[in-house]
């Protein structure tokens, strides 16, 4: 994931100040971060019904798959 990825997924991007946040953190720290980011863009493949859902990750809502006609 790139620093400006990275900055964009923890809401920072806005700020002038995140290249140096960015820079400064602990690399275990990032990569716990950098797995944040991958487990929601499963969910969210999980939710559109394009992939399976994560492994280890509960989920506190009914998961339903509709179609698109089911959903209009």
């Amino acid at each position: 994931m790139t620093d400006a990825g990275l900055a964009k997924f923890l809401g920072i991007d806005d700020d002038e100040r995140w290249p140096r946040a960015i820079a400064k953190l602990d690399p275990k720290k990032r990569a716990a971060y950098e797995r944040m980011a991958e487990v929601y863009m499963e969910v969210q493949l999980y939710d559109a019904g394009l992939g399976p859902k994560p492994e280890g990750v509960y989920l506190c809502y009914d998961h339903k798959r509709r179609t698109k006609a089911e959903g209009e």
